[in-house]
């Protein structure tokens, strides 16, 4: 129990620290969609209802060059097991996933986040100057998966 803890107090602490991210989007065999490119911005952090939020702001380029603004919202939790993930769309949070740690210095998600047909999983891992979030998303007509590396300020 106290390895457990001791893995969920060490992401809780880093993530106020984080400031910047970057990702990279791409798609898999059988995916029908146009989700390809890469993004990078700020993150702003501040306490949110016991938790942290984490307001993202930045240039997403697509595969063609077209430069576009985009922002996000994601809400970060502390969880008896792990952490959860949620986004905040219209201020309403949308719950993602619980991320639980593995004991190798990863999570993984412990039940996908289902949108329609399509399932959301992520695995995170931390790293010493922030944590990597690799997301897949999976449905009919998606194979997407979302690389991105949040540094700490």
């Amino acid at each position: 129990m106290a390895e457990l803890e001791g893995a969920i107090q060490r992401l809780w602490e880093r993530l106020p620290q984080i400031g910047s991210f970057a990702f990279e989007a791409s798609n898999g065999a059988g995916s029908a969609t146009d989700w390809c490119g890469r993004g990078e911005g700020e993150v702003r952090v501040t306490h949110h209802q016991g938790g942290w939020l984490f307001t993202e702001q930045g240039r997403y380029t697509t595969p063609h060059g077209k430069v576009l603004a985009m922002h996000n919202r994601f809400w970060w939790q502390r969880t008896a097991r792990g952490i959860m993930l949620s986004h905040l769309r219209h201020e309403q949070p949308v719950e993602l996933f619980e991320l639980l740690p593995q004991g190798d210095g990863r999570w993984l998600t412990a039940e996908p986040h289902r949108c329609g047909q399509d399932h959301y999983s992520a695995e995170l891992t931390l790293r010493e100057d922030g944590f990597l979030l690799a997301w897949q998303i999976r449905g009919p007509r998606k194979n997407e998966h979302l690389g991105y590396r949040y540094r700490a300020r």
